[in-house]
């Protein structure tokens, strides 16, 4: 698999039209469709090169930004930076990058499934790079409809309903999420292809499915699936936080696959020396309480001129590394005890829920809680432990807000300048030029 991820770029998307949506040159030597869908080893490569964009140009333009733009980091090169400040204009390019980068994920899923349908590939390597397929564009639709909420919901290639779509409610948005999970879930192996964790299995899209639900406020089918990631015995804590980010983990439900054993994002977030270029903010650093391990493997500390800054320390790669690499997690196993653990308070399972929180408190050096006696006190702690497990992490502070209706309250004692439109991201000013069709969110 490594030999062939960045031999070619296969999949000749723009010449099939994706222009407004998803403004992006034809890539050099492209193979042709016919070249692409004649043998499983080019399909295999197309699919390859897909799951290397979220390493390469989505978790980029994306992680350490909602960071800034909630209370996990501070930006001191640029402290009116939009995202510092929680005041985005709508010709943001970094928010015109969120949208595009994962619309090209979702084109170039949408391609990749048209194809395989029609190809003479054999049937059963066909179902699973298709169910891949559905994973990887429900990952990305995730992340769309929880950023700007309004978007449209773009199943196939052609450029002429794709320059003129129309917005979608996020209940259709969420609908086309549980529905290509539900089908990557059925149809793929419980076993990892090629042995790595770094191609999706019926696990990983089980693992989604856990987390969608939550956010759909389903809390049968939320606990349901956490709790079939869970059982599998397949996945287990780290002893330590420090070994958590390593290639195959033993938490790693699914990593994107990187390189050179560092992801693409190492060398803003680690520094060389001295300032960093995002270090935490103090009320994250105040949220570690006294012991534990989180706060001490997690972080790292740069002085300068007398301060002291602390920054993101969960990958510690920031260049080539054959001998301990590092890959990008996409989903690992604490969040499916969190996801439970909110599933179950939400069904008056207050035990259940404290039992779940405190497995991972206690691999954090952490004393176990008592049992919670109100949804809010426990909402408050499994909030809290999303804070310090979660940082830094795919914008999980942000989402985990917003979805528990704390966003408002919590930004605006942090940022002056945010207002109640900053919930939600604004569409690219560039996507309205283009498409006519879609409508600026509220605020904007």
């Amino acid at each position: 698999m490594k030999t062939l991820l960045f031999i070619i770029t296969v999949l000749g998307l723009c010449s099939f039209g994706c222009k407004k949506l998803i403004t992006i040159d034809s890539p050099e030597n492209q193979l042709t469709t016919d070249k692409v869908f004649a043998d499983t080893t080019s399909a295999t490569s197309a699919l390859l090169n897909i799951y290397a964009l979220f390493d390469k140009t989505i978790d980029p333009n994306y992680n350490k930004y909602m960071g800034l733009y909630t209370d996990e980091f501070n930006y001191p090169v640029a402290p009116t930076n939009g995202f510092a400040t929680g005041n985005l204009s709508v010709s943001d390019g970094t928010v015109l990058n969120i949208w595009k980068n994962n619309y090209f994920v979702i084109y170039s899923c949408n391609d990749l499934i048209q194809h395989l349908q029609v190809s003479g590939l054999p049937s059963a390597f066909k179902t699973s790079s298709i169910a891949e397929a559905k994973f990887l564009r429900a990952y990305a639709y995730f992340y769309l409809v929880n950023s700007f909420d309004h978007i449209p919901l773009i199943l196939t290639t052609d450029v002429n309903q794709n320059t003129t779509a129309k917005q979608s409610d996020a209940t259709a948005v969420y609908q086309q999420i549980i529905s290509d999970l539900t089908d990557a879930k059925n149809g793929l192996s419980e076993n990892y292809s090629g042995g790595e964790k770094v191609r999706v299995n019926k696990w990983a899209a089980t693992a989604m499915l856990a987390r969608v639900y939550l956010y759909q406020k389903d809390w049968t089918n939320s606990a349901l699936n956490a709790g079939q990631v869970i059982n599998t015995g397949s996945y287990s804590l780290t002893v330590s936080p420090s070994d958590v980010f390593q290639a195959n983990s033993q938490e790693a439900i699914l990593q994107f696959w990187t390189q050179y054993g560092y992801i693409t994002d190492a060398q803003t977030l680690i520094p060389s020396s001295g300032t960093p270029q995002y270090p935490v903010t103090p009320s994250l650093l105040a949220a570690f309480e006294p012991g534990d391990l989180r706060k001490t493997d997690w972080l790292n500390a740069s002085v300068t001129n007398g301060a002291t800054l602390y920054y993101p320390f969960k990958y510690h790669n920031r260049e080539t590394s054959a001998a301990s690499p590092e890959y990008l997690m996409a989903l690992r196993l604490p969040e499916q005890y969190l996801i439970r653990a909110e599933a179950r308070a939400n069904q008056g399972d207050f035990a259940g829920a404290v039992s779940d929180v405190n497995v991972i408190r206690l691999r954090a050096g952490l004393p176990a809680l008592t049992v919670f006696t109100d949804m809010k006190t426990a909402m408050n702690a499994i909030i809290q432990e999303y804070r310090v497990e979660y940082f830094a992490e795919w914008g999980h502070r942000y989402l985990d807000l917003k979805r528990a209706g704390l966003l408002n309250t919590v930004m605006s004692s942090n940022k002056s300048t945010w207002t109640t439109r900053s919930q939600v991201l604004p569409i690219p000013q560039n996507e309205i030029t283009y498409d006519s069709n879609l409508v600026q969110n509220p605020g904007y």
